[in-house]
Parts: structure tokens; sequence; C-alpha cells
């Protein structure tokens, strides 16, 4: 594969990605407004259909944008950078990001992704547990967000430019009202959506 094919297809994963990231960016609202952060154990016995559908949607549009970018946007940027990132385990590729610049921090990307792993493939005995996990990710979502923001600006680098039209709940991770020439200029969701 050429170089220009390996662009076409990065920018076509971004493209994917940043949906999943717009529909994130819309549970961390909702979640938000509903007072779901943190869920106590009391609340969990309380919960309507409605609220649960939306902790269910949240942790689906996590778990999918953790993978998008681990498994399919890190593999595209391995191609176009021309590393050897076929053969790599998923540590060795978030390392690799890091080293390169896409991402500010390997073990902090670990991290998000474990407790989606460990959320997704464990199924422990205790309810609390499970619901700790659940309140990480309802925690850590706006930094997930945050993380594919800045891919998409290292992306630029590839005369990849980003456009956010019509992604408008991830417009609001942006700072800038300008989110084509920022798309790396966030505040903090963290603190103002769940906080």
């Amino acid at each position: 594969m050429d170089n220009d094919q390996a662009t076409a297809i990065l920018r076509s994963k971004i493209e994917v990605t940043a949906s999943i990231a717009d529909h994130l960016a819309y549970s961390i609202n909702k979640a938000q407004q509903l007072e779901l952060d943190p869920i106590a154990m009391d609340k969990l016995k309380t919960i309507s259909d409605d609220e649960m559908e939306t902790v269910a949607a949240f942790l689906f549009r996590y778990g999918s944008l953790v993978s998008n970018i681990q498994d399919a946007i890190f593999k595209s940027i391995g191609d176009v950078e021309q590393e050897p990132i076929k053969e790599m385990s998923n540590r060795d590729k978030t390392n690799l990001m890091e080293r390169i610049g896409v991402l500010p921090s390997a073990e902090e990307f670990s991290s998000l992704a474990i407790i989606r792993n460990k959320l997704m493939h464990d199924y422990p005995e205790e309810m609390q547990k499970h619901l700790d996990r659940i309140n990480t990710i309802i925690k850590d979502a706006p930094r997930l967000v945050e993380i594919f923001i800045g891919i998409a600006k290292y992306a630029e680098k590839f005369s990849i430019k980003m456009s956010f039209d019509g992604l408008k709940h991830l417009r609001g991770f942006i700072r800038d009202d300008n989110a084509n020439d920022a798309p790396n200029s966030f505040s903090s969701p963290s603190s103002r959506l769940l906080g």
C-alpha cells in the first residue's frame, strides 16, 4: 500500500471514529443531566429503564471509542508513519503512539483501555466492584474524548483536516469556536460537565 492509500484509510477511520466520539460526548452530557455521576448502590436499585439504557449506551460508546482508537486508528497511523505496527501488542502500539507524538501519555490511554476491558470482559461477583468500574468510566470518558481530539490534531501533519461540522456534541469539547482550526484546543470537560 502506498502512502496516499494509507493516508486515505486513516482519514476514513478518523471520520468514523469522530462520529463515535460525538455520540460518547452526547452520553457524557446526558449522564450529567440525569445526575448519573456517580451512581451509588442505592441509586442503582431505583434506576429507571431509561436511565439504565443511558448507562448501557454510555458504556458501549466508551468501549467503541477505545477500540476504534486502539485497533483502527493506531494501525493506520503506524501504516502512514511506516512503523512495523502489525505484529505489535496493544501495549507496544500505545507506547509507539506516545513516542511519535500521537498520545500525550501511553500510560493514561492504557489505563482508559484497561478499565474498559475489565468492565466488558470480567464478570465480578461483587456488584460494588462492577459499579465502581462503571463510575470510573463515567468519570474518565471526557478525557478519552479529549485524547481523540488530540489524535485528530496529530493527523493534520498528513493533511487530514478534521471537520467538526455536524458533530455538535463533540464541538462542546473544543474551546475555540472555530473547531476546524484548533481540534486539540479543548476545555476540561471533566470539570465542566461532570463535576
